[in-house]
């Protein structure tokens, strides 16, 4: 299921209607994964601060209390603050969980081993905000590909220690879509939130225009694609 909401409207009506508002009542406590592993920089969007901020006071008008969780390689904090949302995070007293640091379990997927954070359990409902983006010579990156920045990156290093997960690059659409596997057979994922700057190759930078809400992480990415003309890539169209 998927809705959609204009910009101008009220983000918590749509909320409602896809049935958040009362999973959050019902569940009490929130994760929701972003992607902030750095901070913005032009042609390199991450997840709307102002979007995520609505979503942070809509789980408290729920009753819900709220974490925002990402693999930053310790520095959740620091790119939190850099996008003006310290005192968001402070005033409604949210958990910021840097995936990288936490314990993690082994989970098998499509004949792949991944490391899924444990803590992505302890919350009742789990939602994703993504970033959109298809910049050049990089895959399409929207919901699906939002939970490579889940898995901890000190175990999908080869080599000599890096910033990012080489091993997931080795055989990248398969890992990708293993990924995704992984973590909906392990701490599912209920929603999924699309709003803010996306940069799409051949667009460039823009707004999505639209607040979509969704169910399905899988049906969110198609329906951007078509938006955007795009050919799903590989990962998609394995799962």
């Amino acid at each position: 299921m998927m809705l959609s909401a204009g910009i101008d409207e009220p983000l918590p009506i749509t909320l409602d209607k896809m049935g958040m508002g009362e999973a959050f009542k019902r569940g009490r406590s929130v994760l929701i994964k972003v992607n902030l592993a750095r901070v913005p920089e032009p042609g390199h969007p991450r997840t709307d601060p102002m979007l995520l901020a609505k979503i942070i006071r809509y789980a408290a008008q729920c009753g819900a209390r709220c974490a925002i969780a990402e693999g930053a390689d310790g520095f959740l904090r620091q790119n939190v603050e850099a996008i003006g949302l310290g005192q968001t995070v402070a005033e409604y007293e949210v958990e910021l969980l840097d995936l990288d640091l936490e314990d993690f379990d082994c989970v098998e997927a499509d004949g792949e081993e991944h490391y899924l954070p444990r803590c992505l359990k302890a919350y009742a409902v789990r939602i994703g905000i993504p970033a959109t983006s298809k910049r050049p010579g990089m895959i399409f990156s929207n919901n699906v590909k939002l939970f490579v920045g889940a898995v901890p990156r000190r175990m999908y290093q080869a080599g000599e220690p890096t910033t990012w997960r080489p091993r997931v690059h080795a055989n990248l659409h398969k890992s990708v879509a293993a990924i995704y596997r992984a973590v909906m057979a392990y701490a599912p994922f209920g929603f999924f939130v699309n709003g803010g700057p996306v940069m799409i190759e051949g667009y460039g930078e823009r707004d999505l225009g639209e607040i979509l809400v969704g169910d399905n992480a899988i049906e969110l990415d198609h329906y951007v694609l078509g938006r955007f003309g795009l050919e799903p890539p590989g990962y998609l169209d394995r799962l």
